[in-house]
């Protein structure tokens, strides 16, 4: 399958047939009254009324289930084979009559800009307790300690669970870190080039060298979780890539293994795989019925087993370092150890802090408690499952839109070419024009990530009775696909949004209500891949300098030709191959 699928069937016809295909019996009496005087002195009257009604509502509840799931599985359907095709198919239906998507009975898809916005940013109505239950299995067993949290920030909206964490991360990883984030991306991808060139003219596949190596180095480096190569000395004393260590006892007291014996010090390969199998797991495994359902979640479950052993053993190894008053690499794992003694600090200057930024002091002890081993391991698990499987999707995506754009797919805006891009590429720092460069070649990247997105949709589930979205109201419980693609291309506010164009207007908005991120610079409505909102992706710095270095690598080789369409999985949802030749004919 390519990322190009596409259909020639009709959206909303399907859904129609499917609902067809369900029909629906007439809506169940209520239940009776008992003491209605129609039933004075009849008592199997009402009780035979009573079972009628009863009957009636359990075979209402059962049809709407099946249509529910119809339904369900027309829109898994598109979004797994044509899912921009969908989206624009709705944009396209007057918005006076289709503001949204929403079915007699089951999920929602929202594709107009304003309703993407309100879902993205109403975190109190559309809420992201859908991904909880998966993500919470990288956190401490609540039947050894009751008091342990079972949250990461994409799974909980929880206003007190929530904005904490949230503060404390983001001192770990901040704005401030661009420069040397640029500096590892920009080594993994000039070393990524120059072994590109040193093999002569021929074919390479971009998705398992350039578009995996660039994250797995920031997760390395930046967030602390190495993976060396087979046989290499790790950041585990003793240890190299692929040996097995014994579970640590401190970490079987409060977490529980089900599946694994011992840990694992990953290489490359398995740690790309353990973080694959945990992000589909959590956020692209919703569906029971699916054949391949079992085997993703049995998948997910050992790779989070594995993470979490091989996250513990490294935060044991760093913590015993400083406590010897021994130098440690300065990541976002031993940022959060530093960060945890300082919540221990007579001075309070790191309560003080979060104080000052949440306007209201925490609560008595609360900053140990998130700062406590456990929190700092899940945390940095959950960070670290985002930081890869992203930015290697958005590196593969951007490409083959870059590559469309040489091919002269798409229409342009004067100063958006293929080949004002190369040239920007060329620059080198302290060339004339050289920061300005760098920051349009961000642009390039953005918006070739917008034409050709990853993803697709975001998922959320209404949490409220009585919301509204263009007065269409939306039950609480309904699934609601949020597509943050349409709204990227939605023409009220993306004029030609089929155009390349990297001189748009982003639409920058400040953080709205979230003054502990005043210091962050603003979010664009425009470019909506890394969110919008409260659960805007803590790693945007690092991914939007991945996707900008990765491209700038790239294109210093060259004039770039295509020798394959971009090929995704069976799901349709990650990607499998995307070749190039450079140099001149492929080998």
């Amino acid at each position: 399958m390519t990322a190009t699928a596409t259909t020639t069937g009709v959206f909303l016809d399907d859904v129609s047939q499917a609902e067809a295909r369900t029909p629906l019996p007439p809506p169940p009496p209520p239940v009776p009254d008992p003491d209605d005087p129609r039933y004075a002195g009849d008592p199997a009257a009402y009780e035979a009324d009573r079972q009628a009604a009863v009957a009636a509502a359990a075979d209402f509840a059962a049809a709407a289930r099946r249509r529910g799931d119809a339904v369900g599985q027309v829109v898994s359907t598109w979004l797994a084979t044509a899912p921009l095709d969908m989206l624009q198919q709705l944009l396209d239906q007057p918005a006076d009559t289709m503001p949204i998507f929403r079915p007699a009975i089951g999920p929602v898809v929202v594709a107009r800009h304003e309703h993407v916005i309100t879902c993205l940013s109403r975190h109190d109505q559309f809420t992201v307790d859908l991904y909880a239950p998966e993500m919470a299995r990288a956190t401490d067993d609540r039947t050894k300690d009751p008091d342990a949290f079972s949250h990461f920030l994409l799974g909980t909206d929880d206003e007190g669970l929530y904005r904490i964490d949230d503060v404390i991360l983001r001192r770990a990883v901040s704005r401030a870190d661009e420069q040397r984030l640029t500096g590892l991306a920009r080594a993994a991808a000039e070393g990524w080039a120059r072994e590109v060139e040193a093999a002569g003219p021929g074919e390479v596949d971009v998705v398992p060298t350039l578009a995996r190596s660039l994250p797995l180095r920031i997760v390395g480096d930046y967030l602390g979780v190495p993976a060396p190569g087979a046989g290499e000395p790790s950041s585990l004393p003793g240890y190299c890539g692929g040996d097995a260590f014994p579970l640590d006892d401190a970490l079987l007291r409060v977490y529980t293994f089900q599946r694994i014996a011992e840990g694992r010090v990953p290489t490359a390969d398995d740690l790309f795989g353990w973080v694959k199998d945990v992000f589909r797991n959590t956020f692209n495994n919703f569906n029971p019925a699916s054949p391949s359902f079992a085997e993703f979640r049995e998948r997910g479950i050992v790779a989070t087993e594995y993470l979490t052993a091989y996250i513990h053993a490294l935060l044991a190894t760093h913590k015993a370092t400083l406590a010897a008053g021994q130098p440690v690499p300065d990541t976002l794992l031993t940022r959060l150890l530093r960060l945890q003694g300082a919540a221990t600090a007579e001075d309070g200057l790191l309560a003080r802090d979060v104080a000052a930024l949440l306007g209201a002091p925490p609560p008595e002890g609360e900053l140990q408690r998130r700062l406590s081993d456990s929190m700092i391991r899940s945390n940095v698990f959950g960070v670290v499952v985002g930081a890869v499987v992203n930015p290697q999707e958005a590196t593969c995506r951007v490409v083959d839109s870059v590559l469309r754009l040489a091919s002269g797919e798409y229409g342009t805006r004067p100063g958006s070419s293929y080949d004002d891009a190369v040239g920007l590429a060329a620059l080198e720092p302290g060339d004339p024009g050289y920061d300005a460069g760098l920051r349009r070649l961000r642009s390039y990247a953005l918006e070739g990530l917008r034409l050709r997105p990853q993803g697709e949709v975001l998922l959320r589930v209404c949490s409220v009775e009585g919301v509204e979205l263009g007065g269409v109201p939306i039950r609480r419980g309904t699934p609601v696909f949020v597509g943050y693609a349409g709204a990227m291309r939605d023409p009220r506010v993306t004029p030609d949004p089929l155009v390349f164009d990297v001189t748009r207007d982003e639409l920058l908005d400040d953080h709205p209500q979230m003054t502990e991120r005043a210091d962050e610079t603003p979010q664009s409505r425009l470019y909506l891949q890394h969110g919008y909102g409260r659960h805007k992706c803590l790693g945007r710095y690092a991914s939007e300098i991945t996707l900008q270095e990765s491209l700038r690598g790239l294109l210093r080789l060259g004039r770039l030709e295509r020798r394959s369409e971009l090929e995704l999985d069976e799901q349709n949802l990650y990607a499998r191959s995307l070749r190039i030749a450079v140099g001149g004919t492929a080998r």
